[in-house]
Order: C-alpha cells, then sequence, then structure tokens
C-alpha cells in the first residue's frame, strides 16, 4: 500500500518575502510552484524543512534567493549513510557561496 500521509510543503515568495505552508500527499503529487495569497505572485515550494526569516531580515531573504537560484531549496543533503549525516544549510551570504560551490553535485535544475 502506498503512503497517504499528508505532508506540509513550504511555499515562499520572494516579492512578499514571506512563506506559508500547503498540506500535500506526496504520491498525488507535489506542484514546484503555487500562486502567493498574498500578491497573486510565484511562491516557490522550499519543502517540508524550510523556516522562513523573518519578513523584516532583507539579508536572508537574499541569502535564501541566492541558495534558490543555485538549485538549493532547502532540501536535506545527505553526506553520510545514516539519517542524521545530513549538511547544515549556511547562515550568511558568505558562507552561502561557499556551500554552493562545495554540493554542487546536489543541487536540482527547476524549470
Amino acid at each position: 500500500m502506498k503512503d497517504c500521509t499528508p505532508y506540509n510543503m513550504a511555499f515562499a515568495c520572494f516579492e512578499c518575502c514571506k512563506s506559508f505552508k500547503r498540506e500535500f500527499v506526496l504520491t498525488d503529487g507535489v506542484p514546484l510552484e503555487l500562486k502567493c495569497p498574498e500578491c497573486a505572485g510565484p511562491s516557490y515550494n522550499f519543502g517540508r524543512h524550510f523556516k522562513a526569516p523573518k519578513k523584516s531580515d532583507a539579508r536572508q531573504w537574499k541569502k535564501v534567493r541566492f541558495l534558490f537560484d543555485h538549485g538549493f531549496r532547502f532540501q536535506k543533503i545527505r553526506i553520510g549513510s545514516g539519517d542524521k549525516d545530513t549538511v547544515a544549510y549556511p547562515e550568511t551570504m558568505d558562507q552561502a557561496k561557499k556551500f554552493v560551490i562545495e554540493y554542487k553535485a546536489y543541487a536540482r535544475e527547476y524549470d
């Protein structure tokens, strides 16, 4: 039997600097993009583990956008064989610049 557990997925709008969650059953498919409920512009799927910065934190939103533009949507990056062997996402833009180079093999291309 397929897993029918619903998951909350975080979607972020770069125009509004806001995030919202929507519930999906993974076997039904999950969109990469939804319309932002505030501005009606695009909001992007950042998965289950994304924690949005405060709306007023322009530096952090710039870092999130930088990571997004380089194929990172805050998916877990597993570097070892165990479930706990994951890479933490960078806290600063300087760390993000190094991160996209070091973990480029884990970046995804989205249409």
